[in-house]
């Protein structure tokens, strides 16, 4: 027990299944915690050896724990936002009409001018199976400017005072990385792809700090009743890093976070933040065990469910065509060039077989340049994933996070826009493991479900909400789902020494199941409610 030996726990766990996720998988009945780490695991009897007067003792009459589930791509500030917004999420929504109706009444609550804002919209999950267009919108809020953002945050619709606020006009060009639909007649229809967005976006006045704090005590309340111990932010930005801080300074200790700083934050292609990272001698690990800098984000390609992902055949849906780069692949080589220089690992948002090929262009071209050990530079998403991929991401040791989520809420998206031979290499989870390659799982929340039991029953069956089997040759046991969102992610962070298993002198980050994982129908997964979530050695959720 190091340290403490001799020393009373502050807390055991006891009479329980204890799924440790070292090395051997091993399972115990107990666990001993002080001072916010594990100092022991075995025998109920042995452990209860190390209890006092003081020790709070938790009989778990027999149900499984595992370690703190670890989400190693997520937009924990986005979805706090997002609460102040439109929700179109389907389900529950149906249709165009309820969206309508939705934006209507937001509108007449609205002052004339005022910014109508949407999120969570998909139009393949309403019963049109189309887009709003800009002139729907228009009738449902004739005085303000909306602005709707898919689930995915990759396409958005604007109506007219939108469009004009953005300065698009029918004639507009396509800026960089972005697309501006337009109708037969050549006119805008309000749909816009990737940076086209951006035309908009950066005319609505930014959430505060405040809001975004009071965002995120909802969020961290949802997390730990899913017993998300660990988040990886993808979407690092100032107002979001205060907001962490201020929330941590106020005693709230609910969830840790690593920190993908945007290399263009809020979507600002005059902000670099790159460069004031490099000049203060700031690396990847600065910070501690709540919240530290993991690397900084690169926006790659496009889309899967819409359809601008970057491919080498054209795809099914959205712009039909082989997608669109977001960051042009030579910038994208010397922002991490530099960022490896100065040792700062880089997180690259790439979804297309493409866009992955580009991603690792990048990092390939860095580490030729300047060898550095054990950099595991991260490919995010690592959706459309072939053979000629994995051998690469292999060969560069790479640390893939793979959005294993998305075939739950946009399983069905996914197989239509890249159709069945592609889509059996969708976030290849088999593969990977039996090439050694260490892969987080990831839900990408808000943009897919975020809770970790259906991103493990995902990985286990490959199915969609529809039933649809996806990559079903990707299946992997529950034992391996689990570790991706444990272990691996603990790895994905560099904390493998810190987290990710039940093991002596780690952090005391763990989740009661109410239900025994390893021995339920894989059907019944999805549905296992977390009883429990102990995080640094306290209950922070008890349901």
């Amino acid at each position: 027990m190091g340290i403490f030996k001799g020393l009373s726990a502050d807390m055991v766990l006891i009479s329980g299944k204890i799924v440790t996720m070292n090395e051997s998988n091993d399972i115990v009945e107990a666990v001993a915690i002080r001072e916010g780490r594990i100092v022991a695991t075995g025998e109920t009897k042995k452990i209860l050896e190390l209890a006092d007067q003081e020790t709070e003792i938790v009989n778990l009459n027999g149900k499984t724990v595992l370690p703190g589930f670890i989400d190693t791509h997520m937009h924990p500030s986005l979805a706090a936002t997002r609460y102040y917004e439109v929700n179109c999420r389907s389900p529950p929504v149906r249709s165009i009409k309820e969206i309508l109706k939705m934006i209507s009444e937001k509108a007449r609550a609205t002052p004339p001018g005022e910014w109508i804002r949407g999120t969570n919209y998909n139009e393949n999950k309403l019963e049109e199976k189309r887009h709003i267009t800009r002139w729907e919108l228009d009738e449902a809020a004739p005085n303000n400017p909306v602005f709707i953002s898919k689930e995915t945050g990759h396409l958005y619709i604007a109506n007219s005072m939108a469009l004009k606020i953005g300065g698009i006009l029918d004639d507009t060009p396509d800026p960089s990385g972005g697309k501006i639909d337009r109708d037969m007649e050549g006119r805008a229809t309000g749909l816009l792809y990737e940076t086209a967005g951006q035309l908009v976006s950066k005319h609505i006045p930014e959430y505060t700090v405040d809001q975004i704090k009071e965002g995120l005590r909802k969020v961290w309340r949802q997390f730990s009743e899913w017993g998300i111990t660990t988040v990886h932010d993808a979407s690092g930005y100032a107002a979001a890093v205060d907001a962490y801080q201020q929330l941590l300074d106020e005693g709230v200790r609910q969830v840790r976070t690593l920190l993908m700083m945007s290399i263009h934050p809020q979507g600002d292609e005059d902000v670099n933040i790159l460069e004031p990272m490099i000049d203060l001698g700031i690396r990847s690990g600065f910070g501690n065990d709540w919240l530290k800098i993991m690397s900084i984000k690169i926006m790659g390609d496009g889309s899967g469910s819409g359809g601008s992902a970057a491919v080498y055949t054209p795809q099914h849906r959205g712009t039909k065509g082989l997608g669109l780069m977001t960051t042009d692949p030579e910038m994208m080589k010397e922002f991490t060039l530099k960022a490896h220089r100065a040792g700062i690992r880089v997180s690259i948002h790439s979804i297309g077989d493409r866009g992955i090929d580009l991603a690792l262009d990048a990092i390939e071209q860095a580490q030729s340049m300047y060898p550095i050990p054990d950099m595991r530079h991260r490919i995010e998403h690592n959706s459309l994933c072939t053979p000629k991929q994995v051998e690469r991401i292999k060969r560069l040791g790479v640390a893939p996070s793979s959005s294993i989520g998305y075939m739950w809420g946009l399983g069905d998206d996914y197989y239509e826009n890249f159709g069945p031979e592609r889509s059996r290499w969708l976030h290849p989870q088999k593969t990977l493991k039996e090439n050694g390659i260490i892969a987080g799982g990831n839900s990408d929340y808000p943009v897919s479900d975020g809770n970790p039991m259906i991103q493990i029953y995902e990985a286990v069956t490959r199915k969609s909400r529809t039933g649809l089997v996806v990559g079903g040759e990707e299946a992997v046991s529950v034992i391996d789902a689990i570790r991706l969102y444990t272990w691996n992610g603990a790895y994905l962070g560099k904390e493998e020494d810190l987290k990710g298993s039940v093991e002596e002198g780690k952090l005391a980050d763990l989740v009661v199941l109410e239900k025994d994982i390893l021995n339920v129908p894989h059907e019944e997964i999805k549905d296992i409610k977390v009883d429990m979530t102990i995080v640094n050695g306290k209950i922070v959720f008890r349901r």
